[in-house]
């Protein structure tokens, strides 16, 4: 009958290369092979190591996943937990984050999605890039981008040396589980090219059940006049939720302070 140590040098290569450095150490004659409750010790510690390198090697790829999402280099490492929740309303705003990354396997289904609204400074693009990296952090795909960065890929592809077709482009914006639109409200370009952009992107995720979340330094009424008519039934029919962001600025306050 095989010796243990024999049949783990065969079927087990961490084993066998665990298996060669313990002969160092022993005294001058006795056997090399190990014994059972170090042959346990090692099974515990190889798979401690196994178990610490996958969530090394998980979270290098979560990290480059979420920088090819396009999530800005200032938010990536945003989290729930850095967010500053002074208030009720702050509060309420963290937990219906927290509520929509936790919930996203059934916020996926049902196409729900979120609008962001109120000044500038108040942490709505934190928490709306914090719901990002989670969501990709538990494998789903997603896009963080600007209107105007959407609207100047639409218009790249319209010239002669184009990379992209327009529909690569169209794809890009509407393939992603989540799509973060940051900047909703600033006047750049035609509006009715804008809205139409919108319209079509937001249309193609409507059908296809894709949530998307909207950011905008804009009231409630101000983000409904913005996206039209057309949009905002849309949205509102997915049950899309949308928070106010009414309290001060933190820059500003962190500035006086």
């Amino acid at each position: 009958m095989e010796q243990i140590g024999d049949l783990l040098r065969k079927t087990t290569p961490l084993a066998r290369r665990e298996t060669k450095t313990s002969r160092t150490g022993r005294a001058d004659g006795e056997s090399g092979l190990m014994s059972l409750s170090e042959l346990r010790a090692l099974s515990h510690k190889a798979v401690a190591e196994l178990a610490q390198e996958r969530r090394a090697t998980r979270q290098a790829a979560v990290e480059r996943a979420i920088g090819r999402a396009g999530i800005p280099r200032r938010f990536r490492s945003h989290s729930f937990g850095d967010y500053r929740a002074d208030g009720v309303e702050q509060l309420r705003a963290l937990t219906l984050a927290q509520d929509y990354a936790a919930n996203f396997p059934a916020v996926r289904q049902r196409g729900n999605c979120l609008l962001l609204v109120g000044g500038p400074g108040t942490g709505k693009t934190h928490l709306a890039c914090a719901i990002l990296g989670r969501v990709i952090g538990d494998g789903y795909s997603g896009l963080f981008l600007t209107v105007s960065e959407g609207l100047r890929l639409i218009r790249s592809t319209y010239s002669a040396g184009a990379d992209r077709t327009e529909m690569q482009v169209f794809d890009m914006l509407t393939s992603p589980d989540l799509l973060v639109l940051d900047e909703v409200g600033v006047a750049i370009g035609n509006e009715s090219t804008r809205r139409a952009m919108l319209f079509d992107v937001l249309n193609a995720r409507y059908g296809e059940m894709r949530p998307t979340i909207l950011i905008g330094n804009l009231t409630a009424f101000e983000m409904e006049n913005y996206l039209g008519e057309r949009i905002m039934d849309r949205l509102l029919e997915l049950g899309s939720a949308t928070v106010p962001f009414t309290w001060p600025s933190h820059r500003r306050r962190a500035c006086s302070a």
